[in-house]
């Protein structure tokens, strides 16, 4: 069996960096291509590990016609007897190129669940529709994420499995200071300063106003606290950046994209701020499992992963959906009590460990195209 995989909308991915490393250890043969605006770093980190990869850009609607040919041709020259797909283009010219060269075996990621329901976006509902069909196999992130889909797309539960994002503990579990001090000099923080983070791609379902606002109020209190926030510039960008001008808040809060070392980030971190106004919206949070990995204490909503795994008080805190009032109480109560920072960093950090081992996931996969390739062969 070997593997095709593609995807689209990426830059970087420690994730998929993890699950090729893995499947090169076991012997197992796949490619990567990549669909996208521009050119991403994956890519290179892919190359580096000796994996095939190929960029295919697409910027224009016609790059889906070219990208289709292309895509047939490399799956034919390669030999694919699987493809596995994520993310919208990925999914739409991947499954499509699949179906045409006659490739059978064909899985998808669901990664995106509620996009096309949070913006109306009848374009997404078509792709995602055209995806579920196709697919042979469709992983969902969490148990939310699958009962989204049974409801909303009437896909069989058969077709669904579940597999939760992982991360390799060892990697996070360090202690070499100098990495943390190097991002604080990067981002040029006094040592002195209570540090607030929050990651999440600037989506308006990600509640990053909400925390501004928390944070807006709290500083009137405490002037020596910051906030960091990372992620890609999604439909709300510009309007977190004029809320964050209109109050004069750009000397307090720091936007990056992307750091040198992510996982050094959560380290810098006093607290991690993640508060999705819904539970559906996130399909699963990959912020959430690096913060729990690293012993960062956590202020969460009930979405995504967390709705698994977050216990309130014991390994992190739980505020209500879109409430301002509440995050700002929680970081009050995180500034001033550093045992309880400590206890839940702790406690989290004990539940990560037993629930998100890397080898699970790269099995679970393996055994689900295994079980694939046996129903097809029947």
């Amino acid at each position: 069996m070997k593997i095709g995989f593609i995807t689209s909308h990426i830059n970087q991915s420690t994730q998929w960096n993890w699950f090729s490393d893995e499947l090169l250890k076991r012997g197992v043969p796949h490619i990567h291509i990549i669909i996208n605006e521009t050119y991403p770093l994956l890519a290179d980190d892919l190359k580096k590990m000796g994996v095939k990869v190929y960029y295919l850009p697409h910027k224009h609607f016609y790059h889906f016609f070219i990208n289709f040919i292309k895509v047939c041709y490399i799956l034919k020259k390669n030999k694919i007897s699987l493809v596995h797909t994520e993310l919208p283009y990925g999914n739409l010219v991947g499954l499509i190129s699949a179906w045409f060269c006659g490739i059978k075996m064909r899985v998808s990621t669901c990664g995106n669940t509620t996009w096309a329901f949070d913006y109306n976006n009848k374009k997404q509902k078509m792709i995602d529709k055209i995806t579920y069909f196709l697919s042979k196999k469709v992983i969902a992130l969490t148990e939310e994420a699958k009962s989204f889909l049974i409801k909303n797309y009437q896909i069989p539960e058969s077709k669904l499995t579940i597999i939760h994002h992982s991360l390799k503990s060892d990697e996070y579990i360090f202690t070499d200071d100098n990495r943390v001090e190097k991002l604080r000099n990067e981002l040029n923080l006094e040592t002195d300063v209570f540090i607030i983070g929050m990651v999440a791609r600037f989506e308006f379902w990600k509640g990053h106003i909400f925390a501004i606002e928390a944070f807006r109020k709290l500083l009137m209190e405490y002037p020596n606290v910051r906030m960091l926030i990372f992620g890609s510039k999604g439909e709300s960008f510009n309007s977190v950046l004029r809320y964050i001008q209109n109050y004069d808040l750009q000397d307090h809060i720091i936007y990056k994209g992307f750091v040198s070392d992510n996982i050094a980030l959560f380290k810098l971190f006093d607290v991690h701020v993640h508060i999705p106004i819904n539970s559906e919206s996130e399909t699963f949070g990959i912020n959430i499992m690096e913060g729990m990995i690293s012993g960062c204490a956590q202020i969460l909503t009930l979405s995504g992963i967390s709705c698994f795994t977050a216990r309130d008080e014991e390994n992190c805190l739980v505020v209500p959906y879109s409430n301002t009032e509440a995050v700002y109480l929680a970081l009050k109560r995180m500034i001033s009590d550093p045992g309880l920072r400590k206890r839940l960093g702790e406690k989290a950090r004990e539940d990560a460990l037993k629930y998100f081992q890397y080898s699970d996931k790269v099995q679970k996969h393996l055994e689900l195209y295994e079980e694939l390739r046996k129903e097809l062969s029947k």
